[in-house]
């Protein structure tokens, strides 16, 4: 059951930009968890290209170490899947998404991993794993943007959570970023190009999670 998350239309025009959709991952063998949650987020893509754009039949291509792209003029994708979700994020500009379970990070590798600033709000947290994983998936989300991934410095790139959040290094002025907490076992951030947007969120997928969202 694919569920929205957000949606961001032209302020003018009022034309479809972007839009992020969710899908649970259904249990299955730690053997198969691997290759069911790679295949649960490309049909999520398919139905997202078919619901907004009416493509059935998507192709995606990938060069080397470059990011996937989708071979149709002006539409961009990107996905990402985690313990028990799978998220999709299909538009007109570029993006990038990525969606993490809060889990236990050790203390001695959060250096190599943030920057001096996100180490330590990560250490005064009420809830450090769920702090870690706001920061994280904001890194990630820009790293897919880019297509530079985990290439990029992950402790230069320092972010600060928020509403909305910020990317404090000046190679990210021209983006902006989305994050959303789904009852505190999901975090999923998005970054596209910044621009003059009305976003819509689905209230139903909040802190909530999924099971309230319509199918």
């Amino acid at each position: 059951m694919m569920r929205e998350l957000l949606s961001g239309y032209d302020k003018t025009t009022q034309e479809l930009l972007f839009r992020v959709y969710l899908t649970e991952i259904p249990e299955a063998e730690r053997s198969l968890r691997a290759r069911l949650s790679h295949v649960t987020a490309l049909d999520l893509l398919s139905a997202a290209l078919c619901r907004d754009f009416g493509i059935r039949h998507g192709k995606i291509a990938r060069t080397g170490l470059e990011k996937p792209q989708l071979l149709h003029d002006g539409l961009h994708m990107n996905l990402s899947h985690c313990s028990g979700l799978a998220a999709a994020a299909v538009g007109r500009i570029p993006l990038g998404i990525d969606a993490e379970t809060p889990r236990p990070v050790r203390e001695k590798l959060l250096p190599r991993l943030c920057g001096p600033d996100e180490t330590a709000r990560i250490l005064a947290a009420e809830d450090r794993e769920l702090m870690f994983a706001q920061i994280w998936t904001l890194k990630e989300s820009y790293g897919k943007l880019t297509g530079e991934g985990i290439r990029i410095s992950m402790t230069e790139f320092e972010f600060l959570p928020g509403d909305p959040p910020v990317c404090l290094h000046p190679a990210a002025a021209g983006l902006q970023f989305y994050q959303k907490i789904l009852g505190n076992q999901h975090v999923i951030s998005l970054c596209v190009p910044r621009g003059d947007f009305d976003v819509i969120w689905n209230q139903e997928t909040d802190r909530r999670g999924l099971s309230n969202a319509d199918d």
